[in-house]
């Protein structure tokens, strides 16, 4: 399987050093940040916020209906290497999060702003994300 390659302008990452899913619904991302390109042109990330991640496009065959799922976090930390820590930072989905599989400690999400500039933002309510494995290579749940 190759790369999973987006245009590198609107490319958001969302890293974590450990997954944990304590209760029904909610997926913790312990030590989360964002990083990449998108960075260098988006407005500041603000504390105890939050936005909606579309994973249809992946997981529609693993799902009944649209896959949506909220990532809020609380404090935020600029870093000097061009990263946002994002402290409690949680996914949650009231209905399907447990029927979807897993994230691993080593899965990262890429977040695609590209319908996100300021113009466009205020007609676009989520953000199509998808799930990669620690190669770099976006997960097939069609197989």
């Amino acid at each position: 399987m190759s790369k999973f390659l987006m245009s590198e302008k609107y490319r958001l990452e969302l890293h974590w050093k450990k997954v944990k899913y304590e209760s029904e619904g909610v997926c913790n991302l312990e030590k989360a940040c964002f990083s990449g390109p998108a960075l260098s042109d988006a407005e500041e990330v603000l504390p105890n916020d939050e936005i909606l991640l579309d994973f249809y496009s992946q997981y529609i065959i693993l799902v009944k209906n649209v896959y949506v799922g909220r990532l809020s976090w609380g404090a935020v930390k600029y870093n000097k290497n061009n990263t946002i820590s994002l402290m409690d930072a949680k996914i949650t989905h009231a209905s399907e999060l447990n029927k979807v599989p897993k994230l691993k400690n080593n899965d990262y999400l890429v977040i695609d702003t590209s319908n996100h500039e300021m113009a466009v933002h205020m007609f676009n309510l989520t953000y199509k994300t998808y799930v990669v494995n620690k190669g770099g290579e976006l997960y097939n749940f069609k197989r």
